[in-house]
């Protein structure tokens, strides 16, 4: 059977794929761990080192984005693509500047403040009003790498790219995303973090999509 790849999203785990998977038919699901994050090293190149011809890759918010840039450059590998609340990229200069410029601000803080003020002032964002994760599945995290990753791989940095032929998903709670994605396929009860506020519901429309 073709392979389902999971990427996780920032401050995230493998295992954050677990409930979605736990809902899914039996299937071959390889979860990995985006750079700087847990045991995985900082690396300025993300690649998927997967010795299959194709796999469906599935990513959310910051995994997300590495696989819409990932699909671009190597399109013969995906099989399918699932896209969960990632952005398609900005489209001018003074978007990305001052997108650089948060993103900078947020690496500082994760670099001066204890992981778990830290913690606490990033899911206090709007976008995660909806979800408060258990810090003790955050706090493992190597805070020098994550700040490298947070601004390697920041939006400001990201090439746009929305393909007709991937399937995006939104919490129907996440206005933000809403906006980007009207075609999206709404999660109910979700906002950004959909695979974990309603994974149930996510598995569902992966099972529909690959399995059908």
């Amino acid at each position: 059977m073709t392979p389902l790849v999971f990427l996780h999203g920032f401050l995230g785990r493998p295992s954050d794929w677990d409930p979605v998977i736990s809902y899914l038919p039996p299937c071959h699901s390889i979860c990995m761990e985006l750079p700087g994050h847990g045991d995985s090293p900082f690396v300025k190149t993300f690649h998927l080192h997967l010795p299959y011809q194709k796999f469906h890759l599935i990513g959310y918010s910051m995994g997300g984005r590495l696989a819409l840039q990932y699909a671009s450059q190597f399109p013969e590998k995906i099989a399918s693509l699932i896209i969960l609340s990632a952005h398609p990229g900005l489209q001018t200069l003074e978007e990305k500047e001052k997108k650089l410029e948060e993103d900078t601000k947020w690496a500082k803080k994760l670099l001066n403040l204890p992981i778990d003020e830290f913690l606490s002032q990033w899911y206090d964002q709007p976008l995660f009003q909806s979800y408060k994760p258990d810090f003790s599945m955050r706090r493992n995290h190597n805070p020098k790498a994550l700040a490298a990753a947070l601004l390697h791989y920041s939006l400001s940095k990201q090439t746009f790219y929305k393909p007709s032929h991937a399937l995006y998903l939104v919490g129907e709670k996440d206005q933000k995303y809403r906006s980007l994605y009207p075609e999206a396929t709404l999660i109910p009860g979700a906002g950004h973090a959909v695979h974990l506020e309603n994974p149930k519901a996510v598995a569902t429309v992966i099972q529909q999509r690959i399995f059908s």
